[in-house]
């Protein structure tokens, strides 16, 4: 509840959530196709591949979100405290300050996880036989297609604004995304 509400008053914080959950989709779809095109169909391939970048970028996203809504926010209160003449540490601004560093730092990380998370889930069917391993490189496509389009639609709700038109954009991202990888399997550069 506390997030959402955050989302709602925050742009910075949906700024994040949006920049980091699209380049999270965009990864895996990368990893997805790379994967397919080199035909490395075991999912233990791609769960090890994703989970890798899924971690670095998470750890990257929080901390150095986290680190530089910090140091922006010091020399914001340096510069308070210049103007009103006194020192405002320990104070409820400080307090405030260092929880949207943090809340910052967790929607900077936090969100490509989660979404990429989530994109690799048919591996993990694939790898317990739940379901085969081309169903599980297509059901995570459909899934990457959706969520390209999820983020589209809510950056049209944000500018309200062709909703449905910004969620195709956003499609397109990751059309261009695939085709270069296999512009790049065509001309046998890999």
């Amino acid at each position: 509840m506390l997030f959402l509400k955050l989302i709602k008053k925050n742009e910075i914080i949906r700024r994040y959530i949006i920049m980091n959950s699209f380049d999270g989709v965009l990864t895996i779809l990368g990893i997805v196709i790379a994967m397919l095109i080199a035909g490395a169909l075991e999912p233990k391939i791609v769960i090890i591949s994703s989970m890798g970048v899924i971690i670095a970028t998470g750890v990257s996203g929080i901390w150095g979100g986290y680190s530089a809504e910090k140091a922006e926010r010091k020399r914001t209160l340096k510069i308070l405290e210049k103007h009103l003449l006194r020192k405002l540490g320990k104070t409820e601004i400080e307090k405030e300050y260092k929880k949207m560093s943090l809340a910052m730092g967790l929607a900077n990380g936090l969100s490509s996880s989660i979404v990429s998370s989530v994109l690799i889930i048919p591996f993990f069917l694939a790898q317990l036989n739940f379901i085969s391993k081309i169903q599980a490189y297509f059901t995570s496509i459909l899934l990457i297609i959706l969520a390209l389009f999820a983020l589209g639609y809510f950056i049209g709700e944000i500018a309200k604004e062709r909703r449905l038109i910004h969620g195709i954009e956003m499609i397109g991202a990751g059309v261009l995304v695939g085709i270069i990888i296999y512009a790049f399997e065509l001309i046998k550069v890999i």
